[in-house]
């Protein structure tokens, strides 16, 4: 009973969402603030506003989670009730932070998803694995909001208010909005898992896919895009903080298409992507332009839609198969079956990876070119950030089209070379192919309550791209279109040879994790066991000493009480002639 009305309540919200977002478009933008109180010159309070901004976000986050709740129904049978409560809350977390025209408002928001996102993380927490990457998550975006806090209060003190519609950029002293910028920018960076706090992103895996799909697509890591274009009059008003993004940003696009290149789960490949297509939007945004903005944005909104979808696709494979793990669905790959079992997940997949490696046609490619675009007009003014940018992304347009080709074909396809040639994915080649081929005779799509989003959201892929009207610049478009043959090209001859070479290094995605634990897990561990061993021996040793003390004061003080009344007349006694003996002495 609890379970089915939450289930309807988080339905019923994210259509509310949704409503909203349809009600708000094309009225004025205004803004509305309550529960205001005065600390001496400022005023920290509440506030909300609405505008074209919010009401983009309003509908990506509604139709996202509408699209997610509705999957749970079919896809989530293991403690329903608070899953579809935390979803809900979720949700409204992330519509506090965009509604908000307050800088305390939008950290409760903020706040609040982080939470969420460790509880739904680690919602089957009798898996280790989900357990640690909930508490990985949790730590590490908390460690950028430490950041965030203090970058709120320098802004907010520096321009006298906390209000982000009256934050004026020449009322702020340079070095305060250089400092508040970067402050608030490490709290983007963890939020968003970037370079260097983006190993909690892939890790987050675990978690029950309609969870990735809300996370990746429109809540969690879009909020760090949304916060700079909502605060794009500040960010760009400081050089120094935009070059940092930029640089920030190229790093991690192409760290993490690397590391999506030779990933072997589905579900960990998206997850880099996530964090590549993530870097992409910021370095538009690190452009500084109002061009750089609108290419940020609309990409945010396609990558939503081919996002979310994607995780979903995962999610039927999961439910199906039971693992969305290469090697698994191999086996699957080698009688063609997979695609003819589940063929509106194969269709609909399909799409999302066309519209994520940029296919032209599809939503992915005109929001990447308008991206490519606007760096290069950078570029040609002579802007350096600018070439920077436009290097990366044409390098990560052909490195993300080299990863979805490879992951669509070994999921899908059986590789001409695969019958007695070495398996990609395996160790012991030969283990595997004498396995027998899992019985598929009962393997069935999803049921249409899981399916109905999936195709929503495949429309989406395609769609959204021609929503804002078609402006192609038609030599950008050839050149984004050859980097996707290009990158396509090495993956679909290295399937035909059932070949899928993986560097070490991307293996271990370049030892990140590795050298993390080194320089401060292991330390942070030793130091608390130093400070317990400080506690228990050191302090501890004190408190047992005074309580060893008292004890044996009061055993020594037993002692004397025998209960025999000779033996106390005769202490009696004895103590009298003491007392005469002593005075005799004094008195002497």
């Amino acid at each position: 009973m609890i379970a089915t009305v939450w289930r309807v309540a988080g339905v019923g919200f994210s259509l509310l969402v949704v409503l909203m977002a349809i009600l708000l478009y094309g009225a004025d933008p205004g803004q509305t603030s309550f529960l205001n109180s005065s600390v001496g010159d400022l005023t920290i309070g509440f506030a909300v506003r609405t505008d074209d901004l919010t009401v983009v976000m309003l509908a990506v986050v509604g139709v996202i989670a509408t699209c997610v709740q509705v999957y749970s129904l079919g896809y989530l049978h293991q403690r329903p009730a608070s899953y579809h409560a935390l979803v809900t809350l979720f949700t409204a977390a992330m519509v506090t932070v965009v509604v908000s025209d307050s800088l305390f408002f939008l950290l409760i928001g903020w706040e609040v998803m982080g939470a969420c996102s460790y509880l739904l993380i680690g919602h089957y927490w009798e898996r280790r694995d989900a357990r640690s990457g909930a508490v990985k998550a949790f730590l590490m975006t908390r460690l950028g909001d430490v950041g965030f806090l203090f970058g709120i209060f320098v802004i907010g003190v520096g321009a006298g208010t906390f209000r982000i519609s009256e934050l004026d950029p020449a009322a702020i002293s340079p070095g305060v909005l250089t400092t508040g910028t970067l402050l608030l920018l490490v709290g983007v960076v963890g939020k968003s898992a970037q370079v260097p706090l983006q190993t909690w992103l892939p890790d987050a895996m675990p978690g029950p896919s309609p969870v990735s799909a809300l996370i990746h697509a429109a809540t969690m890591v879009a909020a760090g895009v949304f916060l700079i274009a909502r605060l794009y009059t500040i960010f760009s008003a400081s050089e120094t903080t935009m070059t940092v993004l930029a640089v920030v940003a190229c790093v991690t696009m192409l760290f993490s298409a690397l590391c999506a290149m030779a990933a072997v789960e589905v579900k960990r490949v998206l997850a880099w992507s996530t964090v590549s297509q993530l870097a992409i939007m910021f370095s538009a945004l690190s452009l500084g332009t109002a061009d750089g903005r609108h290419a940020a944005l609309f990409h945010l909104v396609t990558h939503a839609a081919f996002k979310g979808l994607l995780f979903l696709c995962a999610g039927v494979l999961l439910h199906q198969v039971g693992s969305a793990a290469f090697v698994v669905l191999r086996r699957y790959t080698r009688r063609g079956r997979l695609r003819k079992a589940l063929p509106v997940t194969f269709i609909t997949m399909t799409i999302g990876l066309a519209a994520l490696a940029g296919v032209p046609g599809t939503a992915g490619f005109f929001s990447k070119d308008a991206i490519i675009e606007a760096a290069w007009e950078q570029a040609r003014d002579g802007s350096v950030v600018g070439w920077i940018v436009l290097v990366s992304v044409c390098m990560t347009v052909a490195l993300t089209a080299f990863y979805c080709v490879r992951m669509w074909l070994w999921v899908f396809f059986r590789t001409p070379a695969l019958a007695g040639a070495p398996g990609a994915f395996e160790d012991d080649d030969d283990a595997i192919a004498d396995l027998d081929d899992p019985d598929t005779s009962k393997l069935r799509d999803a049921p249409w309550v899981m399916l109905a989003p999936l195709v929503l959201l495949a429309v989406a892929s395609i769609v959204l791209g021609y929503v804002d009207g078609v402006h192609l610049n038609w030599v950008i478009g050839l050149v984004s279109t050859a980097l996707v043959v290009l990158g396509g090209l090495p993956a679909y001859s290295l399937w035909s040879r059932g070949a899928d070479p993986r560097p070490v290094v991307l293996e271990r995605e370049f030892g990140v994790d590795t050298a993390y634990r080194g320089l401060f897990v292991v330390p942070v561990r030793w130091l608390a066991k130093l400070t317990v061993a400080g506690d228990r021996d050191v302090i501890g040793g004190y408190v047992r000493a005074a309580g060893r003390t008292g004890t044996l004061v009061s055993q020594g003080l037993r002692r004397l009480q025998t209960g025999n009344v000779q033996t106390y007349l005769t202490a009696a006694v004895v103590g009298v002639v003491a007392l005469a003996v002593l005075a005799g002495v004094i008195g002497s």
